[in-house]
């Protein structure tokens, strides 16, 4: 029979990673002769909720095993997480979720959209597993059985990504990871867009290896399995790897976004917004970038912030009139209005701007001065005069242009799809 298998919130800001946790289960577990169905899964969920872990992932994986196996695959996972999650941090409450089923039930994958779209609470998650039947493992407060069912439940159908880590050996974990940087770029040369934000093409700096004390020594995302582990043997590694893996994952997919008017946004959504510039950007402390878009059913606050850089330089350029669609995360924050945290945006058309521009002399051609308001203008040499209806109204050539533009990889959302791919897929497809 099918065995699904989900784990959460073993996420800690003193280093573990779930990603790290589902590695060595599936280790324990192949060290056991159990295989897996496909390649584990990776999923990122709401990376709005204020009680999001770290890298807010929840993973799963699916074993065909015998009924006298089971017992020994649940021990080893729950071993797995109850060593390895650092039980001790306030916000690590880990869940695991064990289900037997041939097919992964609708419900279970609505449930799956909501969590990475939405809010869900634990009493939600422990109703629909006593629903489906699912053996649900709370660890403290237990919130990471939500992840761990959303986990199993997603199918990655529309659209996936993969990506392979690989993991430091403890000795070198919270010290500078060791990685030639030169490498990367060749690694990146050959692969590139078959795997993505590998480097910051703005700063050259190098995007795989992560800034925290987790177990992670480098990262690297591609449209398939094997691209990454080609990626992953072009990069050269200057401290030992203790063991890495291929997950399957939503990320750099856009999951996360939703359609929506003005009216209907809320609080931890992440949304698509088409609309009118309504007010012009300004800029305020700390270098963001603020603007207003409307549509039928509303306004709403767009925000571009510092450390996206140079897609800051787009916003400022926008003005009234700018018909514009907006991509991103909407947070609570009860002193301020609703605002979109932008992610992407595109410009579908630009305002006009005019500009009224003095007329030429009909002798010489040189530019003719006004004579006042409403008064005509003259050429000063030829003695000529003409009417103030001579003046010509011509647009002015704006700054920025029709088209879609993005944040760097360094100010990029785990789930947000870089335009690279949108371009890579319609070329594939």
């Amino acid at each position: 029979m099918l065995l699904h298998v989900g784990i959460d919130d073993t996420d800690s800001k003193e280093g573990m990673c779930t990603t790290y946790v589902g590695a060595v289960a599936i280790g324990g577990l192949k060290a056991q002769g159990v295989k897996l169905e496909e390649y584990p899964k990776l999923i990122r969920l709401n990376p709005n909720w204020k009680l999001k872990t770290r890298g807010n992932c929840a993973i799963a994986f699916t074993t065909r095993v015998k009924k006298h196996q089971i017992p020994a695959v649940k021990e080893t996972v729950l071993r797995a997480v109850e060593e390895l999650a650092e039980l001790h941090v306030e916000t690590t409450n880990p869940g695991v979720v064990f289900y037997e089923s041939e097919r992964v039930p609708v419900r279970l994958r609505k449930f799956s959209k909501k969590v990475v779209q939405d809010i869900v609470t634990i009493d939600e998650a422990e109703v629909l597993a006593r629903k489906i039947g699912a053996e649900v493992h709370k660890f403290k407060l237990g919130r990471g059985i939500i992840g761990a069912l959303a986990a199993i439940g997603n199918p990655l159908e529309r659209d996936r990504t993969f990506e392979l880590i690989a993991y430091r050996t403890p000795e070198n974990r919270g010290t500078l990871r060791k990685v030639d940087a030169a490498s990367v770029v060749r690694m990146n040369d050959q692969t590139f867009p078959r795997t993505f934000d590998n480097l910051d093409p703005f700063t050259g700096e190098i995007r795989i290896t992560p800034h925290t004390p987790c177990p992670i020594l480098y990262g690297i995302r591609g449209e398939d399995a094997e691209t990454t582990l080609g990626a992953h043997e072009l990069v050269k590694a200057l401290e030992p790897i203790e063991r890495f893996i291929v997950y399957k994952t939503n990320q750099g997919t856009d999951e996360h976004l939703r359609r929506a008017k003005v009216a209907g946004v809320k609080p931890y959504w992440s949304v698509i917004v088409e609309g009118e510039v309504s007010s012009a950007p300004k800029i305020i402390l700390g270098g963001h970038v603020i603007f207003s878009m409307r549509d039928k059913t509303g306004e709403i606050d767009c925000a571009a912030y510092e450390p996206t850089r140079q897609f800051r330089d787009v916003a400022k350029r926008l003005i009234v009139g700018d018909k514009v669609v907006a991509y991103g995360g909407v947070k609570e924050k009860p002193e301020l209005p609703l605002t979109i945290n932008l992610e992407k945006l595109s410009i579908l058309k630009l305002a006009p701007v005019l500009r009224k521009v003095n007329p030429t002399c009909p002798r010489c051609g040189k530019r003719m001065k006004s004579e006042g308001k409403g008064k005509g203008y003259s050429c000063k040499r030829c003695k000529v005069r003409v009417s103030a209806s001579a003046a010509k109204i011509v647009e002015v050539r704006r700054e920025i242009e029709v088209g879609a533009f993005e944040v760097p990889p360094r100010a990029r959302r785990h789930l947000a799809r870089p335009l690279v791919r949108v371009a890579y897929l319609r070329r594939e497809y």
